[in-house]
């Protein structure tokens, strides 16, 4: 049997700095060496979510983990926050108007702030489901997220709308 070493290394946020290239992409300077672009994700997206963020170039290989990205510099913070924001873009749904299927897909008819968004789920029993106690997220077939925080305070209508497909 092969063994496998696994390794996890926190980065110094001081010898950490971020900043975009010429085509806007951002780029990670470690120990004033520039190691290209990276790629920024979270290890804990709604609970945590400045904190355990894990960096990883292109490749997805890890470089490293920063234990919390509030103890960047300013402009580093700036562009770290920036690049979550995007990859963890998830609009919170105010409201389910109605869900029709057909042909295993379902059509969300939804209401994001004040404004109409309809979308189609594929395989809702995985794509609907709790993060957290009481934090419902859901995926649609683009890969768009989006998620409806305190569920059971949101209205009768949406809640009912969804508790079939809620296991």
């Amino acid at each position: 049997m092969e063994t496998i070493k696994l390794s996890l290394e926190f980065l110094n946020p001081e010898e950490c700095r971020f900043f975009k290239n010429k085509n806007g992409f951002l780029v990670l300077e470690l120990n004033n060496e520039e190691k290209g672009r990276v790629k920024l994700s979270r290890s804990y997206p709604f609970s945590k979510p400045t904190e355990y963020i894990c960096i990883s170039d292109l490749e997805d290989k890890e470089i490293g983990i920063l234990r919390d990205i509030n103890e960047l510099d300013n402009t580093s913070f700036e562009l770290a926050k920036e690049e979550l924001e995007t990859r963890y873009f998830c609009p919170t749904i105010t409201e389910i108007k109605s869900i029709k299927e057909k042909m295993g897909h379902f059509y969300f008819e939804t209401k994001i702030g004040v404004k109409d968004r309809n979308f189609t789920v594929k395989n809702i029993t995985r794509n609907v489901r709790f993060a957290g106690e009481d934090t419902l997220l859901i995926f649609d077939m683009d890969g768009n997220r989006y998620i409806m925080p305190e569920f059971s305070k949101t209205d009768v209508k949406s809640q009912r709308l969804l508790e079939p497909y809620l296991y």
